[in-house]
């Protein structure tokens, strides 16, 4: 049942931080409604209690040590795409920046996310003895 609320909360985050980048026009509202969900999602990310749920109990593998540094190292990359996309999104709303420039940055921000997330899988495969 935990892990049914982490889910659900983690996706309500990420829909409000769509619906700031989006839907909201106002600078400051869409960068507190962005930015509160996003650091949220970071201390979750790190190990901290998010909102509305108790911190979760490490089972099998993953209850050994981990490697703090490197899951750290990861959610910076990872925050790094945020801030990225997010400005970039600023910068097109604003009309400083072309759709056409925009949607090719978009491509390689998630380029550079599947890159990512092929990084954190193998890492993951590699702590758990898994050959892929």
């Amino acid at each position: 049942m935990e892990q049914q609320n982490d889910k659900t909360t983690v996706f309500f985050m990420v829909a409000v931080m769509a619906f700031a980048i989006v839907l909201v026009d106002d600078r400051w509202v869409r960068a507190g409604l962005g930015l509160l969900p996003a650091l949220l999602l970071a201390q979750r990310a790190l190990g901290g209690v998010g909102v509305g749920s108790a911190e979760a109990e490490r089972v099998g593998a993953a209850a050994g040590p981990c490697d703090d540094e490197t899951v750290r190292a990861y959610i910076d990359e990872l925050l790094k795409y945020f801030r990225e996309f997010y400005a970039m999104c600023h910068l097109m709303t604003g009309g400083k920046m072309e759709p056409d420039e925009a949607k090719e940055l978009a491509g390689g921000i998630e380029r550079r996310l599947n890159e990512l997330l092929a990084k954190i899988t193998e890492a993951a495969r590699r702590e758990a003895g898994v050959s892929s």
